[in-house]
């Protein structure tokens, strides 16, 4: 079976994009949240967000309304249809709210509906009760979705060969790369690198070491321009892979992170500056609204797409 209509949960960060990245491929979307004045946010959202891909060529001008008309708005379960094909939950990253939200699914839509979680490290697998957790499967998106294309598809336990071809189809029709990862763990891929890279980060900030500006612009011009030809396996083989063990075994060069929560973040975090949504962060956005912030991300992203795309491998 061919998945054609969609409902997507939770209209936050993630949500309103996946709305409109399923809208953007002719799918009808229902879009669901239960706070309306969110929903109204996340629609202004993807008009920009459609308006944007518009002025860089990437969508037919003219085109953002039938997109826009293929997404409907609910606010809560009530009069949502229950013949949808799959479900994508995107609420907040709360297992209680999850758990309780698997529930509904479970009582309200047929045994055989997909549902998707994206969460980004919760055990989905251990934390729902549903009739048929074969149709139960992690697809973590990255943000902003309706441009990343990479899609990390993670199987439960008990998640059917179906389902995952069946998702594997739909990704692959919106222009996707799906990374199959054939048993969950916590943060998937990517997450636990960035994890990672993230102590390492707030520890430099946090000691005084470097600027937060600097420390981007290094990465930037650096590890920015490599990876997107060689990666962070294959660099090991340019380097060498006798010099890459020699380092390995060197404890020269210790991790000065540890486990409590950056001091740095937990300042601005204190003190209302929660990034881009609010304005500031680690770098002040000079009063941008927030739909112009993202329009500026997004036409970097897109650069950097078509970049990727040109690159032969």
């Amino acid at each position: 079976m061919e998945i054609q209509k969609i409902m997507v949960i939770g209209a936050g960060t993630m949500g309103h994009a996946l709305a409109q990245t399923f809208a953007q491929s002719e799918l009808l979307v229902y879009f669901m949240d239960i706070d309306e004045g969110i929903l109204k946010k996340a629609l202004k959202l993807i008009k920009e967000g459609l308006l944007t891909l518009e002025g860089q060529g990437i969508v037919k001008k003219g085109s953002s309304k039938a997109v826009l008309e293929r997404i409907r708005t609910f606010v809560g379960f009530e009069n949502v249809p229950r013949d949808v094909d799959l479900i994508v939950e995107a609420i907040s990253e709360d297992g209680n709210a999850k758990r309780q939200l698997f529930e509904q699914i479970d009582q309200l839509f047929p045994p055989e509906t997909i549902i998707a979680s994206n969460t980004s490290y919760l055990n989905i697998f251990e934390l729902s009760r549903i009739r048929n957790p074969k149709r139960l499967i992690i697809t973590h998106w990255f943000a902003p979705p309706h441009i990343i294309p990479v899609v990390e598809v993670v199987k439960g336990p008990q998640t059917s060969t179906g389902t995952v071809n069946q998702i594997i189809l739909l990704l692959k029709k919106l222009g996707k790369m799906p990374i199959i990862l054939e048993k969950y763990i916590p943060g998937f891929i990517v997450n636990r690198l960035q994890r990672a890279i993230g102590k390492e980060i707030f520890s430099l900030i946090d000691n005084g070491i470097v600027s937060p500006k600097d420390l981007d612009t290094a990465v930037k011009y650096s590890l920015g321009i490599r990876i997107p030809v060689i990666g962070v396996v294959q660099r090991y083989d340019y380097a060498g892979l006798d010099f890459c063990l020699m380092t390995q075994k060197n404890e020269f060069i210790s991790k000065e992170f540890n486990e409590t929560p950056s001091k740095t973040l937990e300042s601005l975090v204190k003190a209302g500056h929660f990034g881009v949504k609010s304005g500031k962060g680690f770098y002040d956005y000079g009063g941008k609204s927030h739909e112009e912030i993202l329009r500026e991300r997004d036409i970097r992203l897109l650069k950097m797409k078509s970049f990727m795309d040109q690159i032969e491998y």
